[in-house]
């Protein structure tokens, strides 16, 4: 069948992208609301790295006031050991941000900042968690074990369309995050290609023909990774979908738009 194209009646549909995360996926372990990352955190105990699940409730920011990110965040980060927490308030766009380092901040309320209208934020800064939002889209943590560099991308079918993952890929290494080849790429929980129907205007984006069609963002940012020199062993994908997975996630879509947001985060805490 061609890409992006519905089979005819009786015929299975094809799914773009879902055949590049053949054996990619990990299990997440799920406690106290969030979902942890352990493959990732067993290879260093200083990596924190997850998303929070609907239980935990919501983490949206664009329609919520200063004083409630704040709380929300910062109990966020105090829960796992951070001081200071990078919060975006995401566009859709491509823009990346570099979290600068600052000096450490010693109990107390942990500082919130804002990272301004981004969709991706990277730094080499110790104990500061990064942090972004989502509801369907793929969270995309990053990691350069050579340079302990981390990002996080929150990712769209604009963004993914638009090349949000290749350019902070692109930013960790011009900034000494390491070959491509040896940077670790995880996709986060989000939408499932069987439950992300898309239109011609969609498709088009990433050049597939067709009035409508199933796409799965994780594939086809996998294999965008793939093709920007990431080796296929340091890259995962979670295995839950927010819209029809057994872990209660918030989804945009299977709630008719009235989802709140998950919370993806990573950061890393010091030696």
């Amino acid at each position: 069948m061609t890409p992006g194209r519905v089979a005819a009646a009786g015929a299975p549909e094809e799914i773009i992208g879902a055949r590049a995360l053949d054996g990619l996926e990990v299990e997440e372990v799920s406690r106290e609301g969030v979902l942890r990352l352990t493959p990732w955190e067993a290879l260093d105990t200083n990596i924190v790295c997850g998303i929070t699940t609907a239980a935990r409730g919501d983490f949206g920011v664009a329609a919520s006031s200063p004083a409630r990110v704040a709380e929300a965040y910062g109990t966020l980060a105090r829960g796992l050991g951070f001081g200071r927490v990078s919060v975006p308030t995401q566009v859709h766009g491509t823009a990346i941000h570099e979290v600068p380092r600052r000096p450490g901040v010693e109990g107390g309320v942990p500082v919130v900042e804002r990272a301004g209208r981004v969709d991706g934020q990277v730094t080499g800064a110790r104990e500061c968690l990064l942090a972004a939002t989502a509801a369907d889209c793929v969270p995309i943590a990053l990691w350069s074990r050579a340079t302990g560099r981390i990002g996080l991308v929150h990712a769209g079918w604009r963004g993914a369309a638009a090349g949000i993952l290749v350019r902070a890929l692109a930013g960790l290494w011009r900034t000494g995050g390491g070959a491509p080849g040896e940077l670790r790429v995880h996709f986060g929980p989000a939408i499932c290609g069987g439950c992300y129907e898309v239109d011609r205007p969609v498709l088009a984006a990433f050049g597939f023909p067709g009035g409508r069609g199933r796409l799965d963002l994780r594939g086809l940012l996998a294999g965008q990774a793939l093709a920007a020199g990431v080796d296929r062993a340091s890259i995962s994908s979670s295995r839950h979908c927010s819209a029809c997975g057994t872990i209660p996630l918030h989804s945009h879509r299977a709630s008719g738009g009235k989802a709140g947001r998950m919370a993806a985060f990573l950061g890393r805490r010091r030696d």
